[in-house]
C-alpha cells in the first residue's frame, strides 16, 4: 500500500471535524476519555486527537496493514504521545470485539473505512460506552445515492433513490442503519452532527442506554416518497408507507426510499459548541468546515430533502433564478428557506411545491 493511500490530504475536513466533535463530547461528559480508531491508516487522526483534545487519556488504534501500524506508531512517537497511544496489528471487528465488555469500552469510536461502515456497526456500538460517541464515514456513494440500490439494501437495510438530494438521503440511510442496530442492543442513537462533502458522508452519533429511548428513536425511522415527474417529495412513517403512493401535486406514482432516519441530522447546541471550540484552535482557519457547521446548524427544523433551483427551473422550462432571490421571495411570502451545505444551488424550505413553482415563475431570471 502506498503512503498516499494511508494519508488523504483532502480528508482534512473529516479529521478536523473529529477534533471538534470529540472536544465537545469531552466537555459534556467531563471525564478523561478513551478513544478507538480501528482503521487508523498512518495514525494522523488518532495522533491529532491525543494532541488537540484535552482530557484524552488513552487511544487504541488498529490496522490490518503492517506498514500502516509502523507509520502510526512512529507518528505517535514523533509527536510525543506514544505513552497514551497503542497501535495494534488487528482486524477492526476483532479489535472492537475485544473491547465490548462493560469496563473495556471506549468513550469515542471512530469508524472510517475505505467504503462502507456497515460491517462495523455492531462492533462499534458494542465497544462504545452507553453515553459515548460513534463517528462513521461512508464513501460508498454509488449504493447510497441510488446508482446501485441493491447494494444499499444489502448493506444498510434500506432502498436508495437517485434524486437531487441523494447525499442527504445517504446520511439518513447510514444514520438509520446505526439507529436500528443500536436498538438491538437496547441502546438509543441519534445524530448530533453530520455532513456530506466531496466523496463521502460523515456522522457523529450520540449513544444512550435504555429500551424505551431506543424504541423512541425507532419511531423516527421511515421513508421518503419521491415523484420523479414533478420532483415532489414527502416523508412518511412505516405505517403510512402502506397507504397511497400517489403524488399529491401531480397525481403520478411516487417511489419510496428507506427505511431511513427521518429525524434531525444535527443538534443545534452541539453545532454551536463545535463552532465555539473551533475558535480556540487552529481549526478556525478551516473556513470550509466552519461554513459547513454553520449551514448544518441552519438546516435544523426543515423538512427532509431539498430542492435544486436549476432542476426545478428546468422542469418548468424557464431560465434559472438566483438562489438568494428565490429565498427572498419565499420569506416574503411568509415561509422559511435556507441554503443547504450539500449543494450551493440547493435550498431547504417548508413551502409547498405548487407555491414554490409560482414563486420561481415570478422571480426575475439570472442575467
Amino acid at each position: 500500500m502506498e503512503i498516499s493511500s494511508l494519508l488523504q490530504p483532502h480528508d482534512e475536513i473529516n479529521r478536523d471535524s473529529a477534533v471538534l466533535a470529540l472536544g465537545v463530547h469531552q466537555g459534556r461528559v467531563s471525564r478523561p476519555l478513551t478513544v478507538c480508531e480501528p482503521m487508523c491508516g498512518s495514525g494522523v487522526r488518532g495522533t491529532r486527537l491525543a494532541l488537540e483534545v484535552s482530557g484524552v487519556e488513552r487511544i487504541v488504534m488498529g490496522d490490518m496493514n503492517p506498514r500502516a501500524v509502523r507509520l502510526a506508531t512512529e507518528n505517535a512517537r514523533l509527536n510525543g504521545v506514544s505513552g497514551r497511544v497503542a497501535v495494534r496489528l488487528m482486524e477492526a471487528n476483532l479489535l472492537l470485539s475485544i473491547h465490548s465488555k462493560p469496563l473495556s469500552r471506549f468513550d469515542y469510536v471512530d469508524v472510517d473505512p475505505y467504503g462502507s461502515p456497515a460491517p462495523y456497526l455492531d462492533g462499534a456500538i458494542r465497544a462504545c460506552k452507553r453515553d459515548g460517541l460513534v463517528a462513521l464515514t461512508a464513501t460508498d456513494m454509488a449504493p447510497l445515492c441510488g446508482v446501485n440500490p441493491r447494494a444499499c439494501l444489502r448493506k444498510y437495510g434500506g432502498r436508495s433513490l437517485r434524486t437531487g438530494y441523494c447525499h442527504e438521503s445517504a446520511l439518513r440511510l447510514v444514520a438509520g442503519a446505526l439507529v436500528i442496530r443500536a436498538a438491538v442492543h437496547e441502546v438509543s442513537a441519534r445524530p448530533v452532527f453530520s455532513f456530506a462533502a466531496d466523496h463521502y458522508v460523515r456522522l457523529y452519533m450520540e449513544l444512550e442506554r435504555g429500551k424505551r429511548k431506543a424504541d423512541g428513536r425507532l419511531t423516527e425511522i421511515g421513508y421518503i416518497q419521491h415523484c420523479f415527474k414533478c420532483l415532489n417529495r414527502r416523508a412518511v412513517s412505516k405505517r403510512e408507507i402502506l397507504n397511497s403512493n400517489l403524488c399529491g401535486h401531480c397525481g403520478s406514482q411516487m417511489e419510496a426510499a428507506g427505511p431511513m432516519w427521518l429525524g434531525e441530522l444535527a443538534e443545534g447546541e452541539f453545532c454551536d459548541e463545535m463552532l465555539t471550540y473551533s475558535e480556540r484552535s487552529a481549526i478556525s482557519s478551516n473556513r470550509r468546515l466552519v461554513r459547513i457547521i454553520q449551514m448544518v446548524r441552519d438546516e435544523i427544523g426543515f423538512p427532509q430533502g431539498f430542492y435544486g433551483v436549476d432542476k426545478l427551473c428546468s422542469k418548468l422550462k424557464i431560465p434559472s433564478r438566483a438562489t438568494g432571490d428565490v429565498i427572498s421571495a419565499i420569506e416574503s411570502a411568509g415561509f422559511r428557506a435556507v441554503r443547504t451545505h450539500i449543494d450551493e444551488r440547493g435550498l431547504k424550505t417548508d413551502v409547498p411545491l405548487g407555491e414554490l413553482e409560482r414563486m420561481l415563475m415570478s422571480v426575475e431570471a439570472v442575467g
